[in-house]
């Protein structure tokens, strides 16, 4: 709804991309600081533009939450994503952790043989559009990025280690006189949040937001409450580093009267590169890679 991501994972990764930008434009009495940021902001644009190049797995969980925040009547599915032809393609591998029966399994690979060649055998403005409406949603999601440089204040709070990765530790707090510009970012005026640096070579390692005040979309049709919360975590895939979950919980509201929460887990694993192209069904790997579990 208001807060589905590719939306799924632009508010964490923005986050972090803010804090990056907005600490080097900002803060000048720390110059240590300011080179943590630069170096980071270069080697996390990378990270994020090599995602497209990946095959991987992908768990979603689902849960209705109640009013007292307690979890019941999870879901999950459980995909492999292929890059097929420039936009991705999720075939359907399991439900409830239970892999698809025979029977299921071939009607899921005939799913994905006749896309393959509905894709191989598009107009080229079929297959602009396609691919445009994939590159559209990355857009969005350096959009948001870059508002996030405007959006929050920062400072570095320490060093820790996660998972046995030496870590810089930032805050982010929103700016009392940021202005969105697009209703897309005005959730950004309600959140603060954490970032976990890699040390050595400046690699994300985790993102922490949450919503600390009310914020309203849809001319205060629907409205986004504390307790609104999203996490990304990341993990090394050969040289780059690439989700490895992403949690959103949502707290919020439709018309003052209807309220729902929700919460949303998505685990990725087993990348690998993808040269699935239009008329293949055999991915080609490469070399193998490190995968992000």
């Amino acid at each position: 709804m208001v807060l589905r991501l590719r939306t799924k994972l632009i508010l964490a990764s923005s986050l972090g991309a803010g804090v990056l930008a907005l600490a080097a434009a900002h803060d000048t009495s720390t110059p240590a600081v300011a080179e943590i940021i630069r170096r980071s902001v270069v080697t996390n644009t990378n990270d994020w533009k090599s995602q497209p190049e990946f095959a991987y797995q992908e768990i979603d969980l689902k849960s209705k939450v109640d009013s007292a925040g307690s979890v019941h009547a999870q879901q999950s599915k459980s995909y492999e994503v292929l890059m097929i032809d420039g936009s991705p393609y999720h075939r359907l591998i399991a439900i409830n952790n239970t892999p698809l029966s025979p029977a299921q399994a071939a009607q899921e690979n005939a799913k994905l043989e006749r896309e393959t060649l509905r894709r191989q055998h598009e107009t080229p403005e079929q297959r602009r559009a396609r691919i445009g409406k994939y590159q559209n949603s990355r857009a969005e999601e350096h959009l948001l990025m870059q508002q996030m440089a405007e959006a929050f204040d920062f400072k570095l709070v320490g060093e820790e280690t996660l998972e046995g990765v030496e870590c810089y530790v930032l805050d982010a707090s929103p700016r009392p006189d940021y202005q969105p510009p697009v209703a897309r970012a005005r959730v950004l005026t309600g959140m603060r949040g954490r970032l976990w640096i890699e040390k050595s070579e400046y690699h994300w390692v985790k993102v922490e937001a949450e919503v600390i005040s009310p914020v309203e979309f849809g001319l205060f049709v629907a409205q986004v409450k504390p307790g609104t919360k999203f996490e990304l975590d990341q993990a090394p895939v050969g040289n780059v580093w690439l989700p490895k979950s992403f949690t959103e919980s949502v707290n919020a509201s439709v018309l003052g009267l209807y309220g729902y929460r929700t919460r949303e887990e998505e685990h990725f694993s087993d990348y690998h590169l993808n040269q699935l192209s239009a008329g293949s069904q055999t991915l080609a790997l490469a070399h193998p890679a490190h995968t992000a579990r």
